[in-house]
């Protein structure tokens, strides 16, 4: 047993001497290999880049003035019109009827001015007559010609004239009065007949229908919404972290969910961000129509911001400290946080203002290592 309890003894001994040899070894000789990528100088083309959605600046929706039960269509989603062009139309009876009541009230007005004016020439010259008959009465009755009976008749009858005359004059506004009354019913059951009539507001796309024939429409409800296509744009959204280096005229390559790539041009920055998301709108045109065009289609937008040569390194050996973004380099063998300046940016790599030099070692991904730690390197990238 003694000996037995020796044996287990001296091999328990030696495993542990070999822990031991391993720990220390780990401890103090053992170095990790990690990725490394030598910095060099390289020709980068900045890229902005975000989600975003094909958009109208100017979206119209085409409605009526009126109420009315929509008779006849004419366009349809997916068409292209011209401004003035006929899109749809009301049901026009009962308006037709308002408008011909409305004419002949007008017509039955014009002739009463008509009969009026004639009651006022025959009143103007009854008057006339009467001041002419007076005239010459009071010239006779003085030195005592005729009696004065006879001059009270003559008097009483100039009186009567003036009257019918004034009275005429009355009946003769009133005429006109309703005469413009009646033009001015007959004018709006005019306009509220062309009202029936929807007409495109401008040439453009008409991307929705919304109503069928038979619908009782009113005024302000969609029949149709349209799109001016000389303003059809992404609406994209950028991290405001980027839009220092963004600005109105740059070029741009937008894909669509669909596959297809287009050229544009960025023409508007949007001045306020989202408050939860952090991101800014900004408004990339396209250059060419897309065929067949889907406004609302998905899209992603790279905005190019500029070229330049300097040191790089891939996007994902960037890591922040404390805010500050930086790299993990391997100096001696021994892995160090460094603090960088960043510049241009395209999707894999990004331009290094400041706190590199050529042919430093950055571990990347930064995952593999920690700061502190000894290291041995393998370069994964050119010389």
């Amino acid at each position: 047993m003694k000996h037995l309890s020796s044996g287990k003894r001296y091999i328990l001994g030696v495993a542990g001497l070999i822990i031991l040899l391993l720990l220390g070894y780990r401890l103090f000789f053992y170095r990790p290999t990690v990725m490394v990528i030598k910095v060099k100088e390289e020709e980068i083309r900045g890229e902005v880049w975000g989600p975003g959605t094909v958009q109208s600046k100017v979206p119209v929706a085409v409605s009526s003035k009126i109420t009315g039960i929509l008779e006849k269509l004419y366009a349809d989603q997916g068409d292209r019109v011209q401004k003035g062009q006929l899109l749809a139309e009301l049901d026009t009876a009962e308006l037709k009827a308002r408008l011909a009541a409305a004419r002949a009230a007008q017509v039955r007005a014009q002739k009463d001015v008509g009969r009026a004016r004639a009651t006022l020439s025959k009143a103007q010259a009854n008057l006339a007559l009467a001041q002419s008959n007076y005239r010459r009465d009071q010239e006779v009755f003085k030195p005592g010609y005729i009696s004065q009976a006879a001059m009270d008749t003559t008097s009483a009858a100039l009186k009567v004239a003036a009257g019918e005359a004034a009275e005429a004059r009355a009946n003769l506004a009133t005429s006109e009065a309703a005469l413009k009354q009646a033009a001015a019913e007959a004018h709006a059951a005019a306009a509220t007949l062309d009202y029936t009539r929807i007409l495109a507001p401008m040439d453009g796309l008409l991307t929705v229908r919304k109503a069928e024939v038979g619908d009782t429409i009113a005024p302000g409800m969609p029949i149709f919404q349209m799109v001016d296509l000389d303003w059809l744009w992404v609406a994209s959204w950028i991290d405001e972290t980027q839009l220092s280096t963004l600005k109105e005229g740059q070029e741009a390559q937008i894909r669509l969910r669909s596959g297809r790539t287009f050229s544009g041009t960025v023409v508007r920055l949007n001045k306020q961000a989202d408050m939860v998301t952090r991101e800014m709108e900004v408004d990339v045109k396209f250059v060419t129509l897309p065929e067949p065009l889907v406004v609302g289609e998905e899209a992603e937008v790279a905005i190019f911001t500029g070229r330049t040569r300097a040191l790089t390194v891939p996007l994902s050996a960037i890591q922040e400290q404390e805010g500050h973004p930086g790299v993990l380099v391997v100096e001696g063998g021994v892995v160090k946080f460094r603090q960088i300046r960043l510049g241009l940016r395209d999707r894999q790599q990004v331009a290094v203002e400041e706190g590199l030099n050529a042919g430093d070692l950055v571990v990347a991904p930064p995952s593999q290592a920690q700061p502190g730690q000894k290291v041995r390197t393998k370069i994964i990238s050119g010389e």
